[in-house]
């Protein structure tokens, strides 16, 4: 990005993006960050000096002198780094307020249940500083709907991000704790998500522990597996929660290079085999869902969980396009301001194309 982000010839369109000069004034006010207005006279002033060091790939020091020089602002690096230090609640405000309203135009899909697909992706800092940015991306909309940054020690939950009644809510095989499926489903949403033989306790009806080399063998022999199972705890205190589990054929190649990947893990491990469960886990897509069988057969359970593809590629479209994994910042506070002006910047972005495809030929 260049620094023309100092002189935006349209401004006026991206103030009124996030509800307004007057809107951003009083969030900047509610917030905390624009307590005093020496060197920054008003909030979107405060804005762009936030995208500039952010996705504007600025220094501290190289901020101050372009702000004087285009009569934006006047204030030291010093002040500079205070003021976007105080900022970090308000651009986070700005995000969370911003995908509230894009979530609220989403229109609805083609089925009654929108699709919603869970994803978290690591940020590293300078030293041994990093951060998680948890995402919701709406593959038929292609933008995001929800987001969230924490400490790299807040990890993956499906229930992270605030769920919605009749979503279906997508994870890989980082998100099948009990407590995140279940608080899902209580807030009226579907869920489906991968797992690994052991990454889950499963009871199956009868409440007996699930034997994984009896079900592999099955699913062998049948192709496919499709049976109700109880999600529970080793240890008390979690009343079992009722879901499907299923497993799907992979292709050939995709099997066998499944089953390398795990001798290869086994051999860094240094195990002496690899556990034949693991092997046989290699042939299959295994997955859990809260989704009845009559709606969502085999093949419509494995067509959805393949969107996952595109949060994947949204992660991507961040680092590599915006640089968002460049962070510099070590200040825990100064680090929110550089990685939520980012995300910021991509949910403007995501706007504008969405605007330009809305354009008919």
């Amino acid at each position: 990005m260049e620094t023309s982000l100092l002189g935006l010839e349209d401004w006026a369109r991206l103030e009124e993006r996030l509800g307004g000069a007057a809107a951003l004034a009083a969030s900047a006010q509610e917030h905390g960050a624009l307590l005093r207005r020496r060197g920054v006279r008003d909030a979107a002033v405060l804005l762009r000096l936030a995208l500039m060091y952010g996705p504007g790939g600025q220094s501290l020091r190289s901020l101050s002198a372009l702000a004087e020089m285009a009569g934006v602002a006047e204030l030291s690096d010093v002040a500079l780094l205070n003021r976007l230090q105080r900022a970090a609640d308000w651009l986070e405000a700005l995000c969370r307020d911003y995908l509230a309203r894009v979530a609220a135009r989403v229109t609805p899909e083609l089925t009654a249940c929108p699709t919603r697909l869970i994803d978290a992706s690591v940020i590293q800092g300078p030293g041994r500083t990093a951060w998680r940015l948890h995402l919701c991306f709406a593959p038929h909309e292609q933008r995001m709907v929800a987001a969230s940054i924490t400490p790299l020690k807040q990890g993956e939950r499906l229930d992270r991000l605030a769920s919605q009644p009749n979503e279906i809510r997508i994870g890989d095989r980082g998100y099948p704790q009990p407590d995140g499926l279940r608080n899902t489903c209580e807030a009226g949403a579907d869920v489906l998500v991968r797992i690994t033989w052991n990454s889950v306790h499963l009871l199956d009806a009868a409440g007996r522990p699930i034997d994984w080399t009896c079900l592999f063998t099955q699913a062998e022999q049948q192709g496919t597996l499709d049976l109700p199972v109880l999600v529970s705890k080793p240890r008390g205190g979690f009343s079992p929660l009722p879901l499907r589990l299923v497993m799907i054929r992979k292709p050939p190649q995709a099997a066998a290079t499944a089953r390398l990947k795990a001798r290869r893990a086994s051999r860094k491990q240094q195990r002496q085999r690899t556990d034949p469960r693991t092997l046989a886990a290699a042939d299959f897509l295994i997955l859990l869902t809260s989704l009845d069988a009559e709606s969502f057969p085999l093949r419509a359970l494995g067509a959805l969980y393949r969107l996952r593809w595109q949060v994947e590629l949204a992660f991507k479209r961040l680092k590599s396009l915006l640089h968002m994994d460049a962070l510099r910042a070590r200040h825990p506070d100064l680090a929110r301001a550089w990685l939520y002006a980012h995300l910021l910047f991509a949910l403007l972005v995501e706007q504008t194309v969405t605007d330009i495809e809305a354009i008919p030929p």
